[in-house]
């Protein structure tokens, strides 16, 4: 009879310590900017109503963000776009992907690919918001180093921010630098 008690509790903490952890690994900073980007329009969620924080994000996610958040999605964009071999025309992301490269935020790969379903890195993430910024003129050395050091020029991202950045990111991390620079660019 004890041995079926035990089980017992043993069964409901499991079950209770399985029912409280946490959906997301995202910080609470990662949260507030997440959330706040979604109460602007700006980050979508998906189907099941999360926003993923923590799943890494897509080049074409953060693409379609930057658009949105330079106010684009229902504008046209003067220009020539750019045809990517690896983006077929019925893509849900083209039109995003289409202004960002008439904007001059995307410039794409050496071989004509877009990569759209690859995971960014965060320099390509910090790339993408100098280019937004309009920031990108008379930079010196070489990529990505150029632009992360005009990024801490311009508060983007802080001067102590000296972590891998080839590394893949997540939605919470582009939620916090793309609401800093949102705030940043507010105060200039």
């Amino acid at each position: 009879m004890n041995k079926k008690i035990v089980i017992l509790l043993v069964s409901i903490l499991v079950t209770f310590n399985i029912a409280v952890v946490p959906a997301s690994a995202a910080t609470d900073r990662q949260n507030y900017a997440g959330e706040q980007l979604h109460i602007l329009g700006l980050l979508k969620g998906y189907t099941d109503g999360t926003l993923a924080l923590d799943n890494n994000i897509k080049r074409a996610e953060v693409t379609a963000l930057l658009v949105r958040a330079l106010g684009y999605s229902h504008k046209e964009v003067p220009g020539e776009g750019k045809q990517f071999s690896d983006v077929k025309s019925d893509y849900w992301a083209v039109p995003d992907i289409q202004k960002a490269y008439k904007l001059k935020l995307i410039v794409g790969d050496t071989g004509g690919t877009f990569r759209p379903l690859d995971n960014i890195s965060y320099a390509e993430v910090v790339t993408i918001l100098v280019n937004a910024l309009g920031k990108n003129d008379n930079l010196e050395g070489e990529w990505p180093a150029n632009y992360i050091k005009r990024a801490k020029e311009i508060g983007i991202i802080s001067e102590e921010n000296n972590g891998d950045i080839r590394r893949k990111v997540t939605r919470g991390e582009v939620s916090v630098l793309i609401w800093d620079t949102i705030l940043i660019n507010l105060n200039t």
